[in-house]
């Protein structure tokens, strides 16, 4: 009877004491009170599982952070960094450039006598007259065929064929071409654009057919293709010297610079310093440091800085108690304060600093700022000497690097990998604990039901006796044998 609802009295009677006490007995009640320890227990268990998650997380948020600017740290370190280069050209409508940091610094001329086109054919037609492109062409069968450098296109034809299914078909066959149903006046032409530069059309099949329907004209001799325009590869003047390619972009010119054409002329390409992008990259480094910083407080560290001066604090000042606070240990934050010591104190073997770069260090929010202008200026009139500070400051030891190589994910001993596996170590665990208290509960649950229906089944039979009992009494009393 386990989980039905059964209403006792009205089998047994009001007065029935064992069927009052079967109204009484609740499957639920006996259940919940068997679970109750191993819910406890189980809850228990899945706060503890939420408090390593978030302790992990929060961890491997740090490292994350630190790994970033120390990854973007020994990038300007290394011997290459620093080395942005930009292109520009005179006349943007003839060409635009690009470069790497390989690039030579220089200003180059460029005449350029011929783009790169692609290959376009078709005319209206005069072997016939097609006025609507979604009517029958009434084709003999034939097969239309072409190839376009190492890709062929057949395409079957016959008398119910359509201009459009034709256009259809060669669209739909992968070739680096586009057709289309072209108009002239009141007739309709296929027209074939190669999207290809210098590549030409190849016709190997259906004469007729593309006769028909305006790509090649009959002649005496044979066929000829109606060409629009013929493809071409693209030509440029340089150094005395005439160089084509194939595409209207140019890779072999200026060593590590990609020219792209747009018409023909004359143009100026300028390779030079790219300093504003060399200064992206250290701002990107001091944004990525802010990163790690903000995390840290929020994170690590019992305060953090109150959004507004009305709120209340635990200290003097625009500090409040930090809610958020997952990660309850000094080495976040001794390690961050460590770095930043590094870097706000170090001097290089010039004397430069990051003051000197327009990098300052600001106390209160513990963050760097970078005075674009200024950094700028630096760059433009001692690069040298920029790249030269951020080598020897990657490298100096005890050295930023050393000091991030409990973060940086590099070591399995350091804090934050034995942290997070300590964590995961626990979570590993706790799962197991919580799968066994699972187990547990379902089976106090069958326990309890097993006990409730051994209840019903005896105050079942006890409530069947007394009502025997009482119908036994009643009969004796009418019957006059009982005073």
């Amino acid at each position: 009877m386990s989980g039905i609802a059964v209403n006792w009295t009205a089998i047994y009677g009001t007065n029935n004491v064992a069927a009052q006490m079967l109204s009484d007995l609740s499957l639920t009640g006996m259940e919940s009170t068997a679970i109750e320890p191993l819910t406890e227990q189980l809850n228990t268990l899945q706060q503890q599982l939420t408090t390593l998650q978030n302790n992990s997380a929060a961890w491997t948020t740090l490292q994350g952070d630190a790994g970033s600017f120390l990854s973007g740290l020994q990038s300007l370190g290394s011997s290459t960094a620093l080395q942005a280069m930009e292109a520009n050209t005179s006349n943007s409508n003839v060409a635009t450039a690009a470069a790497d940091g390989n690039a030579p610094q220089g200003t180059y001329s460029l005449d350029v006598t011929q783009l790169a086109t692609p290959e376009i054919d078709g005319f209206a037609s005069t072997a016939m007259a097609i006025t609507n492109s979604d009517a029958a062409l009434g084709l003999a069968s034939a097969t239309v065929a072409f190839s376009v450098g190492s890709v062929s296109v057949a395409v079957a034809v016959n008398a119910s064929t359509t201009l459009d299914e034709l256009v259809t078909a060669i669209n739909a066959s992968g070739a680096p071409v586009d057709a289309q149903a072209a108009q002239s006046g009141s007739d309709y032409y296929l027209k074939i654009y190669g999207t290809n530069t210098d590549q030409a059309i190849s016709y190997t099949g259906g004469s007729a057919a593309l006769a028909s329907v305006g790509i090649l004209t009959s002649t005496a001799s044979g066929y000829t293709v109606n060409t629009v325009q013929a493809p071409a590869a693209a030509a440029v003047q340089y150094q005395g010297t005439t160089v084509q390619s194939s595409s209207n972009l140019f890779t072999n010119l200026i060593p590590d610079v990609t020219v792209q054409l747009a018409s023909t002329g004359s143009t100026d390409v300028t390779v030079s310093a790219n300093y504003s992008q060399d200064a992206q990259s250290i701002q990107s480094l001091f944004s990525n440091f802010n990163t790690w910083v903000k995390d840290t407080w929020n994170l690590a560290y019992a305060t953090q800085q109150a959004a507004n001066s009305s709120a209340s604090t635990s200290t003097s000042g625009s500090y409040q108690t930090n809610a958020n606070q997952v990660i309850h240990s000094l080495v976040p934050m001794d390690e961050l304060n460590q770095v930043t010591q590094q870097l706000a104190g170090f001097q290089d073997s010039q004397g430069l600093s990051l003051g000197s770069l327009g990098i300052t260090y600001d106390a209160n929010t513990a963050t760097f700022s970078v005075n674009t202008a200024a950094l700028t200026t630096a760059l433009q009139t001692n690069l040298s000497g920029v790249q030269s500070f951020f080598q020897q400051l990657t490298g100096s030891p005890p050295g930023i690097v050393q000091s991030l190589s409990g973060f940086s994910g590099t070591g399995s001993g350091s804090v934050t990998e034995t942290a997070i596996s300590n964590d995961s170590n626990e979570e590993s665990q706790a799962n197991g604990q919580t799968a066994l208290v699972q187990s547990q509960i379902q089976q106090a649950i069958a326990a309890a039901q097993t006990q409730y229906d051994s209840f019903v089944s005896t105050l079942s039979a006890m409530a069947e006796t007394e009502n025997s009992f009482t119908n036994y009494t009643q009969q004796l009393s009418q019957n006059g044998t009982l005073a």
